[in-house]
Formats: C-alpha cells, structure tokens, sequence
C-alpha cells in the first residue's frame, strides 16, 4: 500500500512540474537572438544585456546595417511608461529618455500589468487577453503575458519575469520583434 501511496505521489509530482511554463533567466551577458520587422522586411537582430547596473545598456546589433547599444537610466527600469521603437537606430550609443525603455518594460509597468491586467505604454492601453497559441522555446512552453489594445492591431507578449519583463514578441508596431532565442 506505501509503494502504491509514494508511486502515485512520484506520478503527481512528475504532471505538476510538467505542466510548469519556462521563464529564461536574463542577466548581464546574455545575448538575445531575434527578428525584427520594419516596413515589411525581416532583419536579424542580436541583443546582448551589456550592462544590468545604471546605467543599464543593451548592445545590438543588424547584420549589414550596423551596431551600438541603447542605454537606459535607472528611472526608465524602474519607472518608465514609453517604448522606444527606432525604424532605423543610430549607430553608436543612443542615451533613451528618462521614462523609456528598449526591448523590454519597467518594473513599475510590469507590477501595474500584473496588479490590474493592463498596461499603459506611449500612451496606448494594452489588456491581458488569453495567450492564442502556446509559445514554446525548444519543447518548452514560455510563461509570458499576451496583451492587446483595444481594437485588437497591436499585440505583445511579454515574458513573465519582473526582474526582466522581456518584450518577447510585438504585431502592429512601427517596428515589430520575435525572439527567437535566448542564450
């Protein structure tokens, strides 16, 4: 009867951790493979977290284009309510606005997106709606948020993460992004 009682247990556990969505751990050096969509062309973009300390930099990089980093202040991190969407970024450093962030949202918006299930960011209204279809990384499925506007043309999937609410996928934006891998 035991070994039936801890079989059944072993089995119970094995579904719940299973059944458990993936959030990738992003820190200082991890390098962020993506897709970027501007004006109807696809364009291979690497992001790489230069710098989790203020100020907090992102290098990226488009092969063909160009390279430099977005540096963004502790305030936008922590604070900030604006995008940044460039269509065609400066080479070089590009110092964002004290309430912008690049690539991902503040802890702030993230706290509000979890607390009220909804987001305000450059000045337009997101609400959570169910994810469509399950996203996966490999064989795993990602623990992110799916938010939307009201008239349903604007789209992103944030990854589920508040020490790094990774912008993980946008649709109907100046510019649009998927992650395709996180290393």
């Amino acid at each position: 009867m035991k070994r039936i009682l801890f079989s059944l247990l072993c089995l119970s556990f094995s579904f719940a951790s299973f059944a458990q969505k993936f959030s990738p751990t992003i820190k200082e050096g991890t390098v962020i493979n993506s897709i970027a969509y501007v004006q109807g062309q696809e364009f291979p973009l690497i992001l790489k977290i230069k710098s989790a300390a203020t100020p907090f930099v992102i290098e990226w990089m488009v092969d063909g284009y160009g390279e430099g980093t977005f540096e963004m202040t502790e305030n936008a991190v922590s604070k900030g309510n604006r995008l940044f969407t460039p269509t065609q970024p400066s080479l070089g450093a590009t110092k964002l606005a004290d309430d912008e962030t690049f690539g991902m949202i503040s802890k702030e918006a993230f706290k509000t997106l979890v607390d009220k299930k909804e987001l305000t960011l450059s000045g337009m209204t997101f609400k959570v709606k169910p994810v469509p279809t399950a996203m996966k990384f490999g064989d795993k499925e990602l623990d992110v948020i799916h938010l939307t506007d009201a008239g349903g043309k604007l789209e992103i999937w944030i990854l589920n993460n508040e020490k790094f609410p990774l912008i993980f996928q946008t649709s109907g934006m100046p510019i649009d992004m998927s992650v395709i891998e996180i290393k």
